[in-house]
């Protein structure tokens, strides 16, 4: 009886869990997401840059998991309610765009580190178009979109309260196709590719391995500690994956099941942060970009503080209603 109550008590938590705190990471997660995109599109030292667009791609792929992920956690963990489980459309999209979208950021992340390493190999002249930036970018949509096509096919819902894997091949896949897509290959494409980077930077001038006064100078800088905060990030799922898929033939009491759908739910979490936080870090990593995070926050204030004076002032204004 107390094991059935400490299991319950642990599902709430959880529950609790993707409610509360899947909301406090959509709400900076788009916030960060949205203004990396402005600043990547308005800034003339950044939209010219092929890793630009590949990190302007991760930013939209980033604000999909936003959308499909945490949205969706947020509604079931403060309400009860799934809406995946009211929704054939609803619950085959979401486990096809969701995990193409992640996979998706993941790619354009690689893309433009590759992109930092070539331009750091050939001392300042770029090896990447825009135009061959924008085809990869395609190629990689249409390739994990294709690749989670497979979703869209076998997760359907049976009866009118589930969302769930029906065919038993993909059941068996599953945890395995996850494990190597958003563990494997990204932590260790991504080491790579941070290793090599760095030990390219070490060879060229000081001022460029700090990351240089300019800010398409530092977005080397910036792409290093995104790289490794993915992969810090992403340890967790990449360890408890393998503990699922090592302990899958197991048979589990009704209170450890409930132990792994916490630590489950920390796990995913914390995965989450790999695409809502990267603003934030830019703004650490970079000092530039934090200079011009502040200049676009002053216009902005500048430029709505006296319209909201005039607006207050102006007895003749007239707000509509809504009767």
């Amino acid at each position: 009886m107390n094991a059935n109550i400490t299991a319950i008590t642990l599902l709430q938590i959880s529950q609790n869990l993707y409610g509360w705190v899947s909301l406090v990471i959509f709400f900076i997660g788009t916030f960060g997401n949205v203004l990396d995109m402005i600043l990547f599109v308005r800034l003339d030292s950044l939209n010219t840059l092929a890793s630009s667009l590949f990190l302007f791609a991760s930013f939209i792929g980033s604000q999909c998991v936003m959308l499909t992920g945490t949205l969706l956690r947020i509604i079931f963990g403060l309400t009860g309610y799934d809406p995946l489980f009211a929704s054939i459309f609803l619950c085959k999209a979401r486990w096809m765009i969701g995990p193409a979208s992640g996979a998706f950021s993941l790619t354009c992340v690689s893309l433009a580190a590759v992109d930092r390493y070539l331009l750091a190999r050939s001392q300042y002249r770029s090896k990447m178009t825009l135009n061959q930036a924008r085809c990869a970018i395609v190629f990689a949509a249409i390739v994990w979109l294709g690749l989670f096509s497979i979703y869209a096919i076998y997760f359907i819902a049976p009866t009118s309260g589930s969302c769930r894997l029906v065919d038993p091949i993909m059941i068996q896949s599953m945890p395995f196709i996850s494990f190597f897509v958003y563990s494997v290959i990204p932590i260790t494409v991504l080491s790579i590719l941070c290793f090599m980077i760095w030990h390219t930077l070490g060879q060229l001038p000081g001022t460029y391995l700090h990351g240089g006064h300019r800010l398409h100078d530092q977005i080397t800088r910036m792409i290093i500690a995104q790289i490794i905060v993915i992969i810090i990030t992403s340890l967790p799922s990449a360890i408890f994956s393998v503990y699922t898929i090592s302990t899958r033939t197991v048979y589990k009491s009704s209170l450890r099941l409930a132990q792994e759908t916490l630590m489950n739910t920390v796990c995913v979490l914390i995965g989450f942060l790999t695409h809502a936080i990267m603003f934030y870090v830019y703004l650490i990593a970079s000092p530039n970009f934090y200079q011009n995070v502040k200049i676009m926050f002053r216009v902005a204030y500048d430029y709505i503080a006296p319209l909201m004076v005039r607006l207050c002032a102006n007895p003749r204004v007239i707000f509509p209603t809504i009767s």
